[in-house]
């Protein structure tokens, strides 16, 4: 998944952590994992995230620095 872009200014010696989550209701919309509508959506299921990071998927986050 191709994420936008967005921007921030990380003083010098700061660090960066990554988090991957399926949730954080309510400071983000719910995801019930069935792709209704969020605003309408009443049934939910349990959802499995994978992050694949082997030879055949590589994985990457990329930090330009300048």
């Amino acid at each position: 998944m191709r994420l936008a872009p967005t921007a921030y200014r990380f003083a010098k010696g700061h660090r960066l952590r990554i988090q991957v989550s399926g949730g954080a209701f309510p400071r983000f919309a719910r995801n019930l994992g069935t792709g209704e509508p969020h605003a309408t959506a009443t049934v939910g299921h349990a959802t499995r995230l994978e992050i694949l990071h082997d030879d055949a998927h590589p994985s990457v986050v990329t930090i330009p620095a300048r």
